[in-house]
């Protein structure tokens, strides 16, 4: 059985709806009416999470973590039954996100997304999620490290003023603020 696709009017509606009234008001039914009951978000926070849960659980936590919360998309490139976009998100950091305390500080999160469409909904996203410059921020505010230092997102336990080697690296280890051992690299700053 061959899908339909949405036209690229319609994945652009489809865009705005969701990011407008699920990830900026909190409406978790848009992931019940815009998501594929086998929805799948390659590369976020639980890859294990199948469907309209994956998406349920990204909104509470982006709404428990951060107030004033708004998305903006900046960029729609659609063709075929994929449209490419790219975001930035605001907000004031007000809870705990990834095990940060709250800082109360104004922030700012880039990506970009590839999506794919299916019957009227969207069935798989992409990411490249600039994590690395939001987790860098809150975690010099919170205290919770230095990149690369101690609990900081270059996955070291050195950095500067922390245990490891000359440079803020582990003795042994990738350079501050690069992949952790193990780990993917995170993508740069994507903002201009």
């Amino acid at each position: 059985m061959t899908k339909d696709v949405p036209s690229v009017e319609r994945q652009r509606e489809i865009i705005d709806i969701v990011y407008n009234k699920g990830l900026n008001d909190g409406d978790l039914s848009v992931a019940d009416r815009y998501l594929t009951a086998d929805y799948q978000s390659h590369g976020s926070y639980d890859d294990s999470v199948r469907g309209p849960a994956s998406f349920k659980m990204t909104i509470e936590m982006q709404h428990r973590s951060f107030s004033d919360i708004k998305y903006e998309v900046l960029d729609v490139v659609s063709e075929g039954d994929r449209s490419a976009i790219r975001w930035v998100m605001k907000g004031k950091h007000t809870g705990p996100f990834l095990g940060i305390p709250a800082t109360d500080m104004d922030v700012e999160h880039h990506a970009l997304l590839i999506l794919r469409f299916e019957d009227d909904r969207i069935a798989e996203r992409w990411g490249l999620v600039d994590n690395f410059t939001l987790m860098r921020t809150l975690q010099a505010v919170s205290g919770g490290g230095r990149p690369g230092g101690p609990g900081g997102p270059g996955g070291g336990p050195g950095g500067p003023g922390g245990p490891g080697g000359p440079g803020g690296r582990p003795m042994g280890g990738p350079p501050a603020g690069g992949p952790p051992a193990g780990g993917r690299p995170q993508p740069a700053n994507s903002s201009s």
